[in-house]
């Protein structure tokens, strides 16, 4: 089959494609013929780090084509999307069962290949430890709203009945922000920045912040009410911060760096089940939906990997199933 991978010189590691074998599936894994794989920040991650012939990609959607004899949730046929430990830069990918989230029969596979390493890294970093039932009412500031990550969160938190304020570099990006549900929005880099925040939020502040990376670290603080929640999803390099020690103390403020890929296949498949359970409703009802940015062909892996370093863009970079076609990239609908 072909896939892309990592090709090492000795000033760099870029993807190219190659024929790989195709991978043979254990008795609780099953088959999926790819139609399209998400590009996230560890993907670049991976391209970097990894030996020569790895095949990255976090997650993907496609079409079930074989099934372990232990696997009974599933059957060929079935469209899915997953999480994966890598490998989905591929015409296929052997997957377990338990990394596996159910799709429609109408849904655009090229569109849902996004969703899966989003929504899990969502639901462990802001509301794993939180009973759904109280979460309404509550309050939370999500930076960089237009973006593939900021764009599902805002939509799964007021699907969860939370108030958004939604930053952006660009006041241009308001009206997104908005149209996926935002309440409030406003330019991060205004100097008014906590004041904004909390004059939205009202006196006390937000209950949660998600951000990426630390710059932000000393306002999210200040913009969160007592017991608040400081959530870094992806560093960016940007890992300096300054922490005021004694408001923390004072306000009982949490942070906390969350990474999805380091975790071990267990925590991603009881991740998996709660993400079934509590989010995965919204997107079968179609009250969800995913963020789409640019859409490039697989054979352009290594374009859309340089797109994301460029870190602003809109929506989610999708790679659809294409190893022969260039097309440049394509603004989703």
């Amino acid at each position: 089959m072909k896939a892309m991978v990592v090709k090492k010189s000795w000033f760099s590691s870029i993807l190219e494609q190659r024929e790989v074998k195709k991978p043979k599936i254990k008795d609780d894994e099953i088959m999926i013929k790819v139609s399209a794989a998400g590009v996230n920040r560890g993907d670049i991650i991976d391209v970097v780090a990894s030996d020569e012939g790895v095949c990255p990609g976090l997650e993907c959607a496609g079409i079930i084509e074989a099934v372990g004899r232990n696997v009974n949730c599933c059957k060929v046929g079935d469209k899915v999307c997953a999480i994966l430990e890598g490998g989905g830069y591929a015409e296929k990918v052997a997957v377990p069962a338990n990394l596996l989230l159910p799709l429609p029969d109408d849904i655009d596979l090229e569109a849902a290949a996004g969703l899966p390493y989003a929504s899990c890294s969502i639901w462990s970093a802001l509301f794993e430890m939180c009973d759904p039932k109280t979460l309404k009412d509550k309050k939370i500031l999500i930076h960089e709203g237009a973006n593939g990550i900021g764009a599902l969160a805002i939509q799964y938190a007021k699907h969860m009945g939370l108030t958004v304020i939604a930053s952006t570099g660009s006041r241009d990006k308001f009206s997104m922000c908005r149209d996926y549900g935002a309440d409030f929005c406003f330019d991060n880099t205004s100097t008014n920045f906590v004041e904004e925040v909390v004059g939205s939020a009202g006196c006390l502040g937000v209950d949660f912040v998600l951000d990426y990376g630390a710059s932000n670290l000393r306002r999210n603080i200040e913009c969160c009410c007592t017991g608040g929640k400081v959530v870094i999803v992806e560093l960016h390099g940007k890992e300096c911060g300054r922490i005021d020690l004694a408001r923390l103390q004072q306000h009982h403020t949490e942070i906390t760096v969350f990474d999805l890929q380091s975790r071990d296949l267990d925590y991603k498949a009881s991740v998996i089940a709660e993400v079934r359970t509590h989010l995965w409703p919204a997107i079968l009802e179609k009250k969800v939906i995913p963020a789409v940015g640019n859409r490039f062909a697989m054979i352009e892996a290594q374009k859309a990997l340089d797109l994301l370093k460029k870190n602003d863009g809109t929506g989610k970079i999708i790679l659809y199933m294409d190893f022969e076609k260039t097309s440049g990239h394509l603004k989703g609908e």
